[in-house]
């Protein structure tokens, strides 16, 4: 098939390079590395990649991978929406299982403006299928935006990026990743700034 006719193979590309799962890991170690005790970091690091980020990975690819999603894109809405929720408990078991293990307060506070980025994009679900691809990069950009807006205007641009080629593979309109771009960022830095002194 000619690729004037089919999605172009930059757009896929990013698409699966970009994916949520390991946005979601990046940014899950980015928040350990830089907010662990030094002498706690060993086990809590990766205690906390795993809860937050490898767990809700399997949790999509591995429904997906047993035929309950109709992917691991999780495109349609009812599914998505079920998809956020069951992220939602995930993500909240993570949260608790830090607390008990005495996780910094800032890692704490990041963990759960995360989680608010999450709850988010699942409320706005029902009406508009936001671009969970564009929207972690824009919560993450969100909750930079409280430390350094220059990693924060990085992080966007980085989500307009793999917006634009979600729009490419016909897998989202323009107002499903302005949507996620906008309400992502929105509720990071909202929950940042209330979280965190």
């Amino acid at each position: 098939m000619n690729e004037t006719h089919s999605e172009p193979r930059w757009a896929r590309t990013v698409t699966e390079v970009l994916a949520p799962g390991y946005t979601v890991a990046a940014s899950v170690l980015t928040i350990g590395l830089l907010t662990s005790d030094p002498q706690q970091a060993w086990w809590q690091v990766p205690m906390l990649v795993a809860l937050a980020a490898g767990l809700p990975y399997l949790f999509v690819h591995g429904l997906a991978r047993l035929g309950v999603w109709e992917s691991r894109h999780v495109r349609p809405r009812l599914q998505r929406l079920v998809a956020l929720i069951g992220l939602l408990i995930i993500e909240g078991v993570a949260l608790w299982m830090m607390v008990i293990v005495g996780a910094p307060p800032l890692t704490l506070q990041l963990l759960a403006a995360c989680i608010a980025g999450v709850m988010a994009l699942a409320l706005v679900t029902p009406v508009v299928r936001a671009s969970i691809h564009a929207g972690v990069f824009s919560v993450t950009a969100g909750i930079a935006a409280a430390f350094s807006w220059p990693v924060a205007v990085t992080l966007v641009s980085l989500g307009l990026l793999v917006g634009t080629a979600r729009i490419g593979v016909k897998d989202h309109t323009p107002i499903e990743v302005v949507t996620g771009l906008v309400v992502g960022f929105v509720a990071g830095m909202a929950a940042t700034w209330l979280l965190v002194p």
